[in-house]
């Protein structure tokens, strides 16, 4: 079951900004939100509208760029990691789209910097290969 709100946790997965800096969004009011029980709750349109400005925007693409350019510079790995840029076009229903695929990333252990504009989304993902192989071939809409 989805929820009707996401934490201050979940906006730092989606948008690869730290919590620190979500935090700080906060403090400045570029974040609105409720506080319930001494945690933060947005509402998907509060999300939304944050994900609008000018200067949020600019640091969401800055850290998607930076995790491909930190998987492409590094010299040695443990394990076998893939990149996937994966972008598709989006109708309706972005937000539950966003929702899904979160809570299948999570799931999964994989990193993610997810990002929405004009009917466009692109994640930009990273892990194992076989399981962003079983990502890639879920249905993430009905």
């Amino acid at each position: 079951m989805m929820k009707d709100f996401c934490t201050v946790e979940d906006i730092s997965v989606m948008t690869g900004l730290s919590v620190r800096t979500i935090r700080s969004y906060l403090a400045s009011g570029q974040l609105e939100g409720e506080k319930v029980d001494g945690a933060w709750r947005f509402t998907a349109e509060q999300f939304s509208k944050f994900l609008t400005q000018d200067m949020v925007r600019q640091s969401v693409q800055a850290k998607e760029n930076g995790r491909v350019y930190e998987f492409l510079m590094a010299n040695r790995r443990e394990k076998s990691e893939a990149c996937v840029i994966w972008d598709w076009p989006v109708e309706e229903q972005e937000e539950t789209l966003r929702e899904r695929l979160m809570e299948k990333v999570n799931s999964l252990g994989l990193g993610c910097a997810y990002h929405y504009e004009r009917g466009m989304a692109r994640a930009i993902l990273t892990g194992s290969p076989s399981v962003l192989a079983e990502l890639l071939q879920c249905r993430l809409l009905p």
